[in-house]
């Protein structure tokens, strides 16, 4: 990536913006001893940042349960190096990395041990600590945490109250079948919730309407310690019958009743971005219980303590037919110290679409979304219909102005674009990023109005397009490559801006060249005794310098090229397919 001159102008030329005066300073967070790739989830005023562990190395691993209640040794027993250490606690590299790859891939598997794939850390460039979401301490990995839940920091207040979703933890339930054999069921003993970290001390934040559980999600909290998500109010009739299913002898099976009525929500819960297809109709969905149901936006009151005080649900923006089977939902994503609350609703309404494509773009119908607006009891529409095809608010600042994405169609073909709208004035812009047709997602606002998020910086055809890290001024409307503020040595490649405090740091996605490791985090070193250089994405922070300046990354010679960023050249998306999509982004 290549230095704008036009950039740096105008960079020099606006001094009263702090934050694009000055470079920006590059600090990875203190996690890659932890696990190769980490992913940028929030930073607050605090400078308190929380990203997630994809993978971490060293795993607990439990040999009685992979010896008892799985057919691993008799797979893979002529595989490892030395079986009777592995049976002893003893693991070479190789033999290590088979465990943990084996446990990864029979995760869905009713028995043996479960490794999470996503755990949270909160630091501040120093030290780090685990945000165990529902996890709790078992005695059995030396008091460690048992490993078993994923769970994703969303939002935080200097640290000291943490909210967000996490898988349920696992259970170990042993059952004897009809044949007298002795299995020990491991699941979930709940599917997604949102909880609150106070202290130290988490808690769940319960559905509206929590059969088998709910499902819930905590995304942002703000100073009057109101928290802002999504959560089940009602089932259709599919799931009494489900759960009528798992009670009544006859129709259970030769299996425990409560694997029974995990079956009815075996799965993870997905929140699309706006320019990833979407279809809502139950008898094509794989998310059964999360699609027998209707889920509301949902703000919660807690105290000092993290106890929930009040519950408050937003409805949809229409009414649905008393026989609707189609999921329906509206999503509270990011609230103001205002108590207003921001996301995005379905109409009931479906579109043609046309999306890019490597191929000849097809149009496929899917389901309407719209950003939203949740306060006074009320959900509203944000933006004007039909100016675009969908539409979602990923954020809120205390100046009531509201940013995300919409998608519009160029050429007939379908790209997300940002907007920044501010709810008092009805003021609008829609900045076109680093080319007419760019991509753009916004993720974040601060109170010093400045919007961050990712943009495509390739004009080509293609359907996937390399993305850079941007900032966008409301106040000057100026749209920056967030590269071009970082020394022009620098081996990271910003890849997308996550979030942005009100001292304009931001916590990044940012792609290096680093060393393949085994699971160990030992490094992998290939016959001539070399380590082999491999892309990775790390979170990092962004500080503005003070009276820094922008470096000129061009040569000194006129047929000199301009300076070339180090890093891969792998695509962001192309690298982490599917990874955005687990770890929605919502940042305030």
């Amino acid at each position: 990536m290549k230095r704008s001159q036009l950039a740096a102008a105008i960079l020099m030329a606006t001094g009263s913006f702090s934050a694009v005066a000055a470079t920006y300073s590059v600090t990875p967070l203190p996690l890659q001893d932890t696990s190769r790739n980490t992913f940028a989830l929030s930073i607050d005023n605090s400078g308190k940042m929380m990203a997630a562990t994809q993978l971490e190395y060293n795993p607990p691993i439990d040999i009685d349960q992979l010896e008892n209640d799985t057919t691993f040794f008799d797979i893979n027993g002529g595989l490892l190096e030395n079986e009777d250490d592995v049976l002893a606690g003893i693991f070479s590299n190789a033999d290590y990395t088979l465990i943990v790859n084996y446990l990864l891939s029979t995760a869905s598997s009713p028995v043996g041990q479960k490794l999470a794939t996503y755990r949270t850390y909160i630091t501040d460039t120093n030290d780090q600590e685990l945000v165990p979401g529902l996890d709790v301490k078992n005695g059995k990995f030396d008091n460690d945490y048992s490993w078993s839940v994923s769970a994703n920091g969303r939002d935080s207040i200097a640290g000291d109250y943490i909210v967000g979703d996490s898988t349920g933890l696992v259970i170990v339930e042993p059952y004897e079948n009809e044949d007298g054999d002795e299995i020990n069921y491991t699941y979930p003993e709940s599917t997604i919730q949102g909880f609150v970290q106070a202290g130290n001390e988490s808690k769940r934040l319960p559905a509206v309407d929590d059969t088998l559980g709910g499902f819930s999600a905590a995304r942002a909290i703000n100073a009057s310690l109101q928290i802002a998500g999504f959560s089940t109010v009602s089932f259709n009739e599919s799931l009494t019958t489900a759960i009528e299913t798992c009670e009544d002898d006859e129709t259970l099976g030769d299996i425990p009743e409560n694997y029974c009525k995990y079956l009815i929500y075996n799965s993870e819960f997905i929140l699309p971005e706006i320019s990833d297809f979407f279809v809502s109709n139950a008898a094509t969905s794989a998310f059964d219980y999360i699609y027998a149901s209707e889920v509301n936006a949902t703000i919660w009151q807690i105290d000092v303590n993290g106890d929930v005080i009040s519950t408050e649900s937003y409805p949809l923006l229409f009414t649905p037919e008393e026989d609707n089977t189609i999921y329906f939902y509206t999503y509270a994503l990011d609230i103001n110290d205002n108590g207003i609350a921001v996301g995005e609703g379905m109409t009931g309404e479906f579109i043609g679409i046309a999306r890019p494509s490597d191929s000849t773009s097809i149009e496929y119908t899917e389901a309407q979304r719209v950003a939203t607006v949740f306060r006074n009891g009320e959900t509203t529409e944000l933006l004007p219909r039909d100016e675009n095809l969908n539409s979602q608010a990923s954020a809120i600042n205390n100046n009531n102005w509201v940013t995300g994405t919409v998608l519009r169609a160029t050429n007939d073909i379908a790209r997300p674009r940002m907007f920044a709208y501010n709810i008092d004035t009805a003021e609008a812009l829609y900045p076109q990023g680093f080319f007419s047709s760019s991509g753009v997602h916004a993720n974040a606002i601060n109170n010093n109005n400045i919007v961050v998020g990712r943009a495509e910086t390739e004009a080509t055809s293609d359907a996937v397009r390399e993305t850079s890290a941007f900032m966008f001024n409301i106040e000057t409307e100026e749209f920056l490559d967030l590269n071009d503020l970082t020394q022009c040595e620098s081996p990271y490649t910003l890849l997308e801006a996550v979030d942005i405090n009100d001292d304009n740091e931001i916590i990044a996605n940012a792609r290096i060249k680093s060393t393949n490791r085994y699971v160990t985090g030992e490094e992998v070193l290939n016959d001539a005794g070399e380590t082999i250089p491999v892309d990775s994405i790390i979170a990092v922070k962004l500080s503005p310098i003070t009276n820094g300046s922008v470096d000129d990354c061009s040569g000194t010679d006129d047929d000199e090229q301009p300076y070339e960023r180090q890093g891969a050249s792998t695509g962001f998306i192309g690298l982490l397919a599917g990874i955005a999509l687990v770890l929605f982004r919502r940042r305030r």
